[in-house]
């Protein structure tokens, strides 16, 4: 496998728009709400994971009418006893806002609720006309079409599937969809559906850009929570495979899957949980959809997996890596410090020795300091991390081998160290009590480098002296030093993250295995 980690890289600002191209450019399609066509102004996201514009979601519970374009059905959902539940989509948002900022366009405005059940009223069906009406229209109605004829045709009409069957990849859409297209379709059908999408996509870089389509993500969805093992393993395996991607990790994530995967996570069969596990870690790559993943309850059943040491090596490291890309995160570093017992887990795998296979133990050690490192970033961390006794164990990591002297372990706990530390009077004492001094001054007075600055500056925060550089992570962002180490979001990053096994690299530069 193969790794993509985020590189820093010097801000530089974009061209000025011309007016011109301020008021022809079309808006993406992630960006329009799918039932009124507009730009969203307040997209919130729903529990099957879809996003709308809030009035218009609202419109449709009010009106108990699900559009073809909501996966929930909102018919049977009485919004006076069982509201709907919404949740701001506030990535989504922001990129709406700053994308009309570079053309310069005005911010959208919500919809009123008339305007939206307005909207909703015109895609409800008429009403079947009168039955004399019936009769005398019996003899000019068109013949209905074989079954057959209709189980090959797309929701959206002739024309969009002829569109999609010209291009490569199209046959394979239209051969999965029929095969999950019959309303009868069975367990063996959506099997060998979501098996032979999983094999279209394993290594064909083309054909996975290609598969990620509005209609394919939607079916994955409803297959993804499928209570058949084999639909769910192949169903997580193929949408892991389709992040691959990079131009994908956005698209899949605003077409609501990662609600189900979190649902597979919390209670999946075991591969099909390994596999979301996966598709979460290689979804969180991508900094846009890291909030979204944090709203959307991926947090505790990822914090869950890389604790059981029962699972798998893989699947317990890739929902590390999951929780590290998650708590780049501001919003949701507080998320993960709220969790019940984060700090304990998180110190139990940082301890944790394994003599039979050290090597993989040390790479989840070295996970776990990594996520305490993101965590001391933020007010909520730092205070849950010295109500957990994070400041001794940190001390017992470098002093016992665990973090050995000049290595990333040893820098992610220096880190973590001084992210404690600042504006803390409590940390003076729990830092004294534990012997931090005694464990940083090799370090301070070592050859140089991001630990050597760490180290000097959390020794100077424990003796109360002012720092001329206002002892904070901001002196230091974005700045690139000569071994390649990267230092971004409050000192959460020191080097890049672990590389994934050489057996397991591929070419195409990505995250995450190929299922």
């Amino acid at each position: 496998m193969a790794t993509a980690w985020p590189r820093w890289r010097p801000s530089s600002p974009s061209p000025p728009m011309s007016p011109s191209s301020s008021f022809t450019a079309d808006p993406p399609a992630e960006f329009l709400c799918p039932i009124s066509g507009t730009l969203m102004a307040d997209p919130v996201v729903i529990p099957p994971g879809q996003t709308f514009e809030r009035a218009c979601i609202q419109a449709c519970a009010a009106l108990a009418f699900s559009p073809p374009a909501v996966a929930a059905d909102l018919s049977a959902l009485p919004s006076a006893s069982s509201p709907l539940v919404l949740v701001p989509n506030v990535a989504l948002r922001t990129a709406i806002l700053n994308w009309c900022d570079r053309l310069s366009l005005p911010y959208p405005a919500p919809l009123s609720p008339d305007t939206a059940r307005d909207v909703v009223r015109r895609l409800m069906p008429s009403p079947p006309p009168p039955q004399h009406e019936q009769r005398s229209q019996v003899h000019s109605s068109p013949p209905t079409p074989p079954a057959s004829s209709v189980r090959t045709r797309s929701h959206s009409g002739d024309d969009f599937v002829q569109q999609e069957t010209k291009q490569a990849g199209g046959s394979m859409e239209e051969k999965i969809m029929v095969m999950l297209g019959a309303d009868g379709a069975n367990l063996a059908e959506q099997e060998a559906a979501m098996a032979l999408l999983r094999k279209a996509t394993r290594e064909n870089k083309e054909m996975r850009k290609k598969l990620c389509t509005p209609r394919l993500l939607a079916a994955l969805r409803s297959m993804l929570l499928s209570g058949d093992a084999g639909v769910q393993v192949n169903a997580a395996a193929a949408l892991v495979n389709l992040s691959l991607e990079a131009e994908n990790k956005v698209r899949i994530v605003r077409s609501g899957a990662v609600s189900p995967l979190v649902e597979v996570l919390r209670s999946g069969h075991p591969e099909a949980r390994d596999h979301a596990a996966g598709a979460i870690y290689s979804l969180a790559v991508e900094d846009e959809n890291r909030a979204a993943i944090g709203v959307l309850g991926a947090i505790p059943p990822l914090l869950e997996l890389f604790a059981c040491a029962g699972a798998e090596y893989l699947a317990r490291r890739e929902a590390g890596m999951a929780l590290y890309h998650v708590s780049l995160s501001g919003m949701n570093r507080s998320k993960i410090a709220r969790t019940p017992g984060v700090v304990r887990t998180l110190l139990a795998a940082a301890e944790a020795r394994d003599r039979s296979n050290e090597t993989d133990a040390t790479a989840l050690r070295r996970i776990a300091v990594m996520i305490l490192a993101n965590l001391a970033g933020c007010p909520d961390g730092r205070t849950a991390l010295m109500d957990g006794g994070a400041v001794a164990a940190v001390v017992r990591l470098m002093s016992n081998g665990s973090a050995a002297p000049g290595s990333a372990e040893e820098e992610y706990c220096i880190s973590a160290l001084y992210g404690m530390s600042r504006g803390s009077l409590r940390f003076r004492g729990l830092a004294h009590a534990a012997g931090v001094e005694a464990a940083l001054m090799p370090v301070a007075e070592g050859a140089g480098g991001v630990g050597r600055d760490m180290a000097r500056r959390t020794l100077r925060a424990m003796r109360g002296e002012d720092d001329e550089a206002a002892v904070t992570a901001t002196g230091l962002l974005g700045r690139q030093w000569g071994d390649g180490s990267v230092v971004s979001e409050g000192l959460v990053s020191i080097r890049r993250p672990p590389p994934h096994r050489s057996n397991y690299a591929g070419t195409s530069g990505s995250n995450t295995t190929q299922f």
